[in-house]
Parts: structure tokens; sequence; C-alpha cells
């Protein structure tokens, strides 16, 4: 380990943190891209899927953004072969400066509101109950969920992702669009650690 990736190199290290955000992705590409064939099954957890894709990629993408303030690791950028480059230019679009920041924006409201879990105190929850105040309350023996509960976290996350101003116009939201391109970035990323870590290891095969 100490041959290939010296503590003090980091290049080396922004290679192993990518090798880890590939498995997390890989696991999350295994797990939450399948689908339910069971209506109520895939309704209920959509929204806790949609909820960690989100946040996963949004840390990958501040991982990205953050290692560039390394001059080693934005040089080694730089060396790569196009189609790399290509891949990352891809990826760099989600930075904050980049042409689709307000999509990172979404997702960063989404991870800080959905993964600390709104507080009792918190705006988001109150809205959430208000706009939910008429509905009739469920809970499910079966599946021992509470459905109300659902009702909350879902309206909890739209919110997260649309401003008030887009989900009063009642027109049909661009969910689809999202999660379309959560997928699209996060196999990106996928191939493009891939790519790169065995670009990087190949250097050190005998």
């Amino acid at each position: 380990m100490k041959d290939v990736f010296p503590r003090d190199n980091d290049v080396a290290k922004w290679v192993v943190g990518l090798a880890v955000i590939h498995n997390d992705f890989i696991f999350l590409k295994k797990k939450l891209f399948q689908t339910s064939d069971v209506i109520s099954d895939l309704i209920s957890e959509a929204p806790s899927i949609l909820k960690i894709r989100i946040s996963s990629l949004r840390e990958a993408i501040f991982y990205l953004e953050e290692s560039e303030k390394s001059v080693q690791i934005r040089t080694y950028i730089n060396s790569l072969p196009e189609h790399l480059i290509q891949m990352y230019m891809s990826l760099v679009l989600l930075f904050r400066n980049g042409e689709k920041a307000d999509l990172l924006q979404k997702f960063s409201n989404t991870r800080n509101i959905t993964y600390h879990y709104s507080k009792p105190q918190k705006n988001e929850l109150s809205e959430a109950l208000e706009a939910l105040s008429n509905e009739i309350i469920f809970y499910e023996e079966k599946d021992q969920r509470f459905l109300f509960a659902e009702h909350v976290r879902n309206t909890i996350l739209l919110r997260s992702l649309f401003s008030s101003n887009e989900i009063k116009l009642k027109q049909e939201l661009p969910i689809s669009e999202i999660i379309i391109s959560i997928k699209e970035s996060i196999e990106t990323f996928i191939d493009f650690s891939n790519k790169v870590s065995k670009h990087y290891l190949k250097d050190f095969v005998n």
C-alpha cells in the first residue's frame, strides 16, 4: 500500500477516495436502481431511495470539487486521457459554479433537510403538516408502516427539491428529469472512477 498509495501524495489519496465512492456507488446501483414489482412497495420505497441517491451524489460532487484545491490533483486530471477528461467535465457541470449548479443546490437542500430529519421546531415540518392537514391518517399493520409519516416525508422531500412557487403552479414537476440526471451522473461517476483507478494502478503493475 505504501508503495502505491503514499500517505503524503495528494493524487494517491484522491484515487483512493474515488475508489471508496466507486464501491459505494456500485452498491447503490445494485440495490437501489432495482424496482419492485409491487406497486405499494415502490411508492413507499422510492422517496427513501431517491433521498439516498441525491445525498450520495451530492457528497461525491463535493469530493471532486474540493479535490481541485490541490495543484497536484488538478495537474493529474489534466494529464488523463481525453475520454476521461470528458467524463470528468460532465461531472464538473454539477459543481457550485457549473452549468447545473441549480441542480446541485436542490441536492444540497434535500440532503441538509432530509438527512438531518426535520426537528419539531423547523419550518419544513410545520409546513408539511399544514399542507396535509385535511388528509386521513392510516396505519398499515401488515408492514408496520405509518402511512401518515410517509406523506409527511414525501411532502418535505418535494419541498426540498422545488420552491413553493414551483409547487403552487400545480404543473407537473420535473421529478423524472431529476431522477434520470441522478442516475446518469452516478453511472458516469462509476465509469470515471473505475477507469481512473485502473489508469493509476497500471503504472505499478509489473
